[in-house]
């Protein structure tokens, strides 16, 4: 998870603005992303950018301005998988409405797990993204 963009070949949105289920390679688009607690790192990849509707220029986002890039409804969720993950210590999953910069909205799939130092405490949340599949 270096946090760069990809080149051509990388993820894509599709003709309507929305990233695609598939890469050029059609290689599914999986998003992955790593919050360290203890040094305050963050790291993305290209694909996390682009399933949150974020400009790698900006820098990938704290946890704390993660729910910026949600409907007030779906905040509560996020609010439950945050806790389970970084309070409890449980893996987390559900599935998020993300805000686009035009307005638009889109879901992704989202499962989070913490990483525990030696003391059992919470250190870093690791999660993985993907598209919903569409209803």
């Amino acid at each position: 998870m270096d946090g760069t963009t990809q080149g051509p070949s990388g993820p894509s949105l599709d003709s309507g603005g929305h990233p695609g289920r598939r890469d050029h390679d059609d290689k599914p688009i999986i998003g992955s992303a790593e919050w360290d607690l203890l040094t305050d790192g963050v790291r993305w990849n290209a694909e996390t950018y682009l399933l949150l509707g974020c400009d790698p220029g900006h820098g990938p986002l704290s946890l704390d301005r993660l729910p910026d890039r949600l409907p007030e409804a779906d905040r509560p969720l996020l609010r439950r998988m945050m806790t389970d993950a970084l309070v409890h210590g449980r893996p987390a999953a559900g599935t998020l409405r993300i805000r686009r910069p035009c307005g638009r909205h889109d879901s992704v799939e989202c499962a989070g797990e913490p990483v525990l130092g030696a003391d059992g405490t919470v250190t870093a949340l690791r999660m993985l993204l993907r598209p919903a599949p569409s209803a």
